[in-house]
């Protein structure tokens, strides 16, 4: 039976999270100047995708929107994050900031500010590392923007299936008796 929640979106922002730290180690080994290739995000946002649908048709968000839209953002997500690639004076994270971008207008068609508030931290984090050149500054906001995604990804995870709750030790005798006064003793209430 599938069930429609907006919770159910928490396996493809982890799958961006891992996008995040895969790239941003690739970044670090190639010594690309600001922590970005795009061509890791291209074949990363690929996969994504891949793996976002398959687990939608399986687990269902709640689709607000009128479905072209959401057709519409994919096919511009992708074609932002493959144009972008290709432009040399974005230093490679112009797929970063499609991204932030294309989160952001996923939440505001789902009504979740979660969403909009994390694909508009991501989109920062991406400009910030399209100004900044240093080596040190790329890979830090790689983590922070893997960070950001894991954080909203375990959010609705909770949001989904609920807390685990912790076992009580305790005497099933004990429970109901919490008697603190005296029964021959008038209550003064």
């Amino acid at each position: 039976m599938q069930t429609r929640h907006v919770g159910n979106n928490w396996v493809p922002l982890l799958c961006l999270s891992v996008l995040f730290l895969f790239s941003g180690a690739i970044s670090m080994v190639t010594d690309r100047g600001n922590g970005s290739v795009p061509g890791v995000f291209v074949f990363g946002t690929l996969v994504t995708g891949g793996v976002s649908a398959l687990w939608w048709r399986r687990n269902p968000s709640w689709w607000v929107s009128a479905r072209n839209h959401y057709y519409y953002l994919a096919g511009g997500a992708l074609a932002g994050v493959i144009l972008s690639a290709m432009v040399p004076f974005l230093n490679g994270a112009g797929p970063w900031f499609v991204l932030g971008a294309a989160i952001a207008t996923y939440g505001y068609f789902e009504r979740l500010r979660l969403l909009v508030t994390v694909g508009g931290a991501v989109a920062f984090t991406g400009f910030l590392a399209m100004v900044i050149r240093a080596d040190v500054w790329g890979g830090a906001l790689h983590l922070i923007s893997a960070g950001i995604l894991a954080f909203a990804a375990n959010k609705l995870y909770v949001l989904r299936n609920g807390r685990r709750r912790e076992v009580q030790d305790s005497d099933p005798s004990f429970i109901g008796s919490f008697q603190e006064y005296d029964e021959d003793e008038r209550v003064g209430f």
